[in-house]
């Protein structure tokens, strides 16, 4: 029984994620200049900071910290390679969503993308799943080395977002506030079970550093993710937080948590095929999403007038 509803409070938290995310992009949208390339856009501290003034902004966030309640809600009935995958339903939530809003066709290819993410995801959480166990006490250096290890992981994918394509910057920044935010949910886990389990105390030093690198990880996150909207869709963005958000939360659920204490060979093959399988599914809708195609067409014409206009 607790395993079904923490699946059912995820699925709403996913709800709530993208209402969120769609809101709080519009607003960091609504500080740039409209006809300039979205690829292009870079979100300032001064803009940051802007945004705090911003009802709109305001409202996403809102929404955002709910699902996140919610989803903290969850982790306490389930481990957190049940819970965390399921945040993928986000992504059909938000192509819904902002299809309404723009007025944009909702095209097969993109419907496909969506498809190839949910499917990657799900086969990645049945292996997940399978061979969980949540048993293993958690000590600090895992947890401290696994923390500098997504901060070396953050830093390539920042790198990485300045030097890509314009149709893969938003998937990129968006994938290097999702390596935080997936940090984020298994540090929350730990944190769970410091209490719940172990019968550790909130005023404990573990309980203490673990809140403060959840804090970390969310602030990081939060100024990484922003970046994302600016630079693209809410659709990508949120399609790339669902997929490496989970990827990240379970890894750490498997290694640190010893939640995989059973799992063998074959499952992390499996494993590692179906997560590449979802991270091809956001790069497909990272592609052919419709402000992506515009964007590319518009680059190809530029380049066609610019070739015309040279001299012979």
């Amino acid at each position: 029984m607790g395993i079904w509803l923490a699946v059912a409070m995820q699925v709403l938290s996913s709800f709530a994620f993208a209402g969120g995310a769609i809101l709080q992009q519009l607003a960091v949208k609504s500080t740039f200049d409209p006809t300039a390339r979205a690829s292009s856009n870079r979100l300032t501290a001064r803009g940051m900071l802007n945004l705090l003034r911003i009802p709109r902004w305001l409202l996403g966030l809102s929404l955002v910290f709910l699902g996140a309640l919610i989803h903290l809600s969850a982790l306490s009935f389930a481990p957190v390679t049940i819970v965390q995958p399921i945040g993928i339903l986000a992504v059909p939530w938000a192509v819904i969503i902002a299809a309404k809003i723009h007025k944009h066709p909702l095209s097969g290819k993109l419907w496909a993308a969506v498809g190839v993410t949910i499917a990657g995801v799900a086969g990645f959480t049945l292996f997940s799943t399978t061979y969980a166990t949540a048993e293993k006490f958690v000590t600090f250096p895992p947890m401290l080395i696994s923390f500098a290890i997504v901060c070396v992981l953050a830093a390539l994918l920042a790198y990485s977002a300045t030097k890509a394509a314009p149709w893969a910057r938003a998937m990129l920044w968006a994938a290097t506030g999702a390596t935080f935010y997936g940090l984020a949910s298994g540090f929350m886990k730990t944190a769970i079970d410091l209490i719940v389990k172990h019968g550790h105390q909130f005023d404990g030093w573990r309980f203490i550093v673990t809140v403060v690198l959840i804090v970390v990880c969310f602030v990081l996150g939060v100024w990484l993710i922003q970046q994302g909207y600016a630079s693209g869709p809410a659709e990508i963005t949120v399609g790339t937080m669902t997929t490496v958000d989970p990827l990240i939360a379970v890894l750490f659920g498997l290694i640190v948590l010893g939640e995989g204490g059973n799992m063998g060979i074959g499952p992390m093959i499996g494993m590692a095929l179906t997560g590449a399988v979802a991270v091809y599914g956001v790069v497909m809708l990272s592609k052919e999403h419709p402000d992506a195609i515009a964007e590319r067409e518009a680059h190809e014409a530029e380049e066609r007038g610019q070739s015309n206009a040279s001299p012979h």
